[in-house]
């Protein structure tokens, strides 16, 4: 079975649609929608926005459905300097948290400088840092650049890095993604991530790029064409991601 977040319905709405048979139940307070996409078990949940709601609805989601996989879908804004687009697709390496850390006149110092780790688990230290699933990603990656390649649009694979406040001007833009290496920001990812490196469930990242980092301006953001190459991109991976390969 692979599990499906994101952080709000719109997100997943073409995703739902093509979802058959689709069954809607509860879980930790939440809808769980659960059927199957192109022949793979698939439950989904919406966590709502932000770093709490995405840990809470992953700890219910593995605690309850034990899932094979986590994939977490939705928009992101492209950072300077990663040649993305608004409509473009990221696909994540790591999920990293932003501004886990302290802010200093000497700088930002995250986790891992203050030494306090997230989580720690069989002898290793998760800190800032959490990286995707490497066969996930493997077979992952060249669909999704089928996918951009199919509808003219650009992919990029790098960081992707969660914040609680979104850079709403160039220069928070530009000072991420010189300290993190991120390619685009959001607001649930390492969440998520976090999480599933605590149960030890793979774990991968797609977004679609709604914005760019950039002097807050409204008219230049596609949130609908974000999600909507998002979903497309997650759907041609798993039509052709061989069949039990989201079985444990």
């Amino acid at each position: 079975m692979i599990a499906i977040i994101a952080a709000v319905p719109f997100e997943t709405d073409l995703l739902r649609r093509h979802m058959s048979p689709c069954e809607v139940r509860r879980c930790g307070r939440r809808d769980l929608f659960r059927g199957t996409l192109f022949g793979h078990a698939v439950v989904l949940l919406h966590s709502g926005i932000g770093k709490a709601g995405a840990a809470a609805a992953a700890t219910v989601l593995l605690e309850f459905c034990r899932p094979a996989a986590v994939i977490a879908v939705g928009c992101g804004g492209a950072y300077p300097g990663s040649s993305l687009a608004v409509g473009d697709l990221a696909l994540a390496t790591e999920e990293v948290y932003g501004d886990e850390g302290v802010l200093t006149p000497e700088g930002f110092f995250d986790l891992q400088h203050l030494g306090f780790p997230s989580i720690e688990k069989e002898g290793r230290k998760f800190f800032n840092r959490f990286p995707c699933d490497s066969d996930l990603f493997q077979s992952a990656r060249p669909l999704v650049e089928q996918t951009a390649a199919a509808i003219g649009r650009k992919m990029a694979a790098g960081p992707i890095v969660t914040v609680s406040t979104c850079s709403g001007t160039s220069a928070a833009g530009v000072e991420l993604a010189s300290r993190t290496g991120g390619i685009c920001e959001n607001m649930e990812g390492a969440a998520i991530a976090q999480i599933c490196a605590l149960h030890g469930t793979p774990f991968l990242e797609l977004r679609g790029i709604s914005n760019l980092t950039e002097n807050r301006n409204l008219a230049s953001w596609d949130l609908k064409g974000g999600t909507l190459v998002a979903q497309q991109a997650l759907m041609n991976f798993l039509r052709d991601w061989p069949k039990g390969g989201d079985r444990a």
